[in-house]
Parts: structure tokens; C-alpha cells; sequence
């Protein structure tokens, strides 16, 4: 049986090649950081186990799953992609731009950041074991779904599950961490590596939530290039609609955009700030829940 992580794998290879061929003819393959690669697949191991794998075998993340290890999303009865701006903090090639330089690496990379950080059964990632400073994951990814978790106990015995994209496949290697791709840096990953569609016609997430920023930023035009919008941006519970909205997209039941968590607005607690625009969001999902659920 071919898995999904079977599936994005071949996604990945397929466009793999002609990335690397024009990031090194455009000597920017030492530049970059690795492109931001999905991977269902968890060991269900600890970090130790795996790495005694690793040593055992080398070929250990080239073999392939089985379904039971992909059963934390693929049974969930709610699926939720959260999309970030672009990678940061993420795999690197070596500073000669080599390895890990192939499909099953930086696949990998994700498989273990998952293990090590991510509670699949109460879907959040653990606030001890992730750097302090990451409000995307333990703010906003975690804040929501804290409000999910909520609505549920209406629903007994359902479960909800996450996984989490980048909008920007690509991003530059600055100090430990990344920033933002030029336009012709992203204009490489559309001719070349423009994945996120697929991705989503992979994983079939219910919702999607954008965490990339409302106003018009070319984050907001990465959205339009992957994503069918039907008609405009609608306003949540009677907040701007710079701040938070709601979109219609052909390809998935509810779609949400708001502010990156680190945003923090001037003369505001960031904090009191992002939950008024979470708190609509998740009134909106309410209000959408039974018909996400089936419920009879």
C-alpha cells in the first residue's frame, strides 16, 4: 500500500533535480536552506532508539512506512495545515552546498523534528522541548489548536491532528537561522519546485490556517499563486480585515488569514492582541464544526 509520505516523496524527487540544477547555476545553492519538506511519517521512537537505528542501518528513513505509522493524521477526524512564511531555523546544506542534498535527508529531518516535539494524540507540540523563542509553533499552532481541543469535547471519541507547511518553500541562510527569499530566489521555486498544490491534493487537510500575515504582502501573493480564491476576503466577527479573515478556497472546507505570531503591534500586549483575532477564527469553526464532523 503506497503511504502519503510515499506519495509526497515522489512529489519531491520529481522536482528536486531541476531545483538543484538552477540554484547551482545561479550560485545560490550555498545561499539557501534547504526547501521545507512534509513527511506523515513517525517512528514513534525516541531520539536515542532512532539514532541506534541510524547507526545499525544506514538506509534506515529510505525504507518505506507502513500506513500504521502515518494512522496519527490519516484517522484523525479533523485535519488542520497551519502555513508559516518561510523556513527558518531548518535544514542547511554544507557550506560547499552539498548534502544532505536529497529528498529522503531533509524528509527525515522532519520525521525526527515531529518525534522529539509533537503530542500526535492531544496534537500540540511539547512547550519544554522547543525553543522559546519559536512563537509560530508555540503560540500560534499551539493556541488554536488548544481551542480545537474545546470544541471537541462536544464531539467524544474525535480527534483532531495538525501538520504545518511553510508558504515559502525557500528561505536565505542567515546566522543560525533564515529570512525571506528575493523575488527572483521564489521566482526558482515556481518554475521549479511548486509543490504546495499536490501537497495539499496529498494530505486533504480540512482547514487551513495562514499565519502568514494578512495585508497585501507577497506572502499574500504565494497564497494566490498555490491556492483557487473564490471572491474576497470576508471580515470575522466585526474585526479589521488586516487583522483576520476568512477566504474561500476551492480546494479546502475552511481557510483562515491572520498575523504571523510575532507580530506585535505598536501600543498593544501581542499576546491579548493574536487571541482576540484566534477567538474569531475558532467562533468561525464553531459555527462550521458540524458540518466538518458529519455529526448527526
Amino acid at each position: 500500500m503506497e503511504t502519503l509520505s510515499d506519495k509526497l516523496t515522489t512529489l519531491y524527487n520529481d522536482h528536486w533535480d531541476d531545483l538543484i540544477r538552477q540554484l547551482d547555476a545561479n550560485g545560490l545553492r550555498d545561499k539557501l536552506q534547504c526547501p521545507f519538506l512534509i513527511s506523515l511519517y513517525r517512528s514513534g521512537q525516541e531520539r536515542e532508539e532512532r539514532e541506534k537505528a541510524q547507526e545499525a542501518d544506514d538506509n534506515w528513513y529510505a525504507k518505506k512506512a507502513d500506513a500504521e505509522h502515518e494512522e496519527w493524521y490519516t484517522k484523525a477526524d479533523l485535519k488542520i495545515m497551519f502555513f508559516g512564511r518561510e523556513p527558518n531555523w531548518w535544514v542547511r546544506y554544507n557550506e560547499e552546498g552539498e548534502d544532505p542534498a536529497d529528498v529522503g535527508s531533509v524528509m527525515a529531518a522532519y520525521e525526527d523534528y515531529l518525534d522529539d516535539n509533537y503530542n500526535a494524540v492531544d496534537a500540540h507540540f511539547y512547550k519544554e522541548r522547543i525553543d522559546h523563542r519559536n512563537r509560530f509553533l508555540l503560540f500560534g499552532v499551539n493556541g488554536i489548536m488548544s481551542g480545537i481541543r474545546e470544541l471537541l469535547k462536544d464531539f467524544p471519541g474525535k480527534r483532531v491532528s495538525l501538520i504545518w507547511n511553510e508558504i515559502s518553500k525557500l528561505s536565505k541562510r542567515k546566522g543560525e537561522g533564515g529570512e525571506a527569499v528575493n523575488t527572483f530566489e521564489h521566482s526558482i521555486e515556481q518554475r521549479c519546485f511548486h509543490v504546495i498544490p499536490k501537497e495539499i491534493e496529498i494530505l486533504k487537510p480540512d482547514i487551513v490556517v495562514f499565519l502568514t500575515g494578512p495585508n497585501e504582502t507577497k506572502y499574500c501573493d504565494y497564497i494566490r499563486e498555490n491556492f483557487n480564491i473564490i471572491g474576497e476576503p470576508m471580515a470575522l466577527s466585526d474585526l479589521p480585515i488586516d487583522d483576520v479573515s476568512k477566504l474561500q478556497l476551492e480546494e479546502v472546507k475552511l481557510a483562515y488569514l491572520t498575523h504571523h505570531p510575532g507580530y506585535m503591534p505598536e501600543g498593544k500586549k501581542a499576546n491579548d492582541f493574536h487571541w482576540t483575532l484566534y477567538n474569531a477564527i475558532l467562533a468561525d469553526i464553531k459555527e462550521n464544526i458540524d458540518k466538518l464532523l458529519k455529526k448527526e
